[in-house]
């Protein structure tokens, strides 16, 4: 159920809607008119038959006055290889944000994305050796031969930061900070978060971290 209430008149724009239940997507153009406050109900019908994917050889047609049609399953047909909406490195990072951010009602399925163990030290603080930052894995997630890290970073200092994934230690296909600059430490927006995507095992990227000795007195 989707509720439209206009605060102001606006001319005919376009809405793309999506059902999450089986993908499909719906356009709408809407648009808003002074003086008129009539609320319109509106319904979607369709015309003849509408299909939707199912296992081979299940029927998932609807029909207005049709018939459901049983399909018989090609054999000799070859699996379909999933298409991706983007580069590898931009659909990894797309579903890792989506992942942290978004309901999960809303997270686009992606085929082949699955979790990763994370094998990295609990403190990265070789990572971004211009500033003091706390940065710590937060979850990791692979396609292919290509995988994505997520880093909760949050600045310790009393100043603002201006973040620059140029000044990162490491090798990274990508690096995408969530927002471009962290507050001082203590306000909401002191945390944010970094992902990271990587060739082959993440943890091979990542720079050493430093060994600190204590000397015998």
């Amino acid at each position: 159920t989707v509720y439209l209430d206009a605060r102001a008149a606006f001319p005919a724009t376009r809405l793309v809607l999506k059902n999450v239940e089986n993908g499909e997507m719906i356009l709408l153009d809407v648009s808003a008119g002074d003086g008129k406050i009539v609320r319109e109900p509106v319904k979607l019908v369709y015309q003849g038959t509408v299909s939707t994917a199912s296992s081979a050889g299940q029927p998932d047609d609807s029909a207005s006055g049709g018939t459901r049609q049983t399909r018989e399953p090609d054999k000799a047909a070859k699996p379909k290889v999933a298409v991706l909406n983007g580069p590898v490195p931009v659909v990894l990072t797309r579903y890792a944000a989506q992942t942290l951010y978004a309901p999960l009602r809303t997270v686009e399925p992606v085929a082949g994305i699955h979790a990763l163990p994370l094998r990295l030290p609990a403190r990265l603080t070789a990572l971004y050796p211009a500033a003091p930052l706390e940065m710590t894995p937060l979850a990791a997630w692979a396609l292919g031969e290509y995988s994505v890290v997520a880093l909760k970073v949050r600045n310790p200092r009393s100043q603002k930061i201006v973040l620059d994934p140029r000044v990162l230690s490491g090798q990274f296909i990508s690096a995408t900070f969530q927002h471009r600059w962290l507050g001082e430490a203590g306000r909401p927006e002191d945390t944010t978060t970094l992902y990271l995507v990587i060739k082959g095992r993440p943890e091979s990227a990542f720079p050493a971290e430093p060994v600190y000795r204590r000397e015998a007195h």
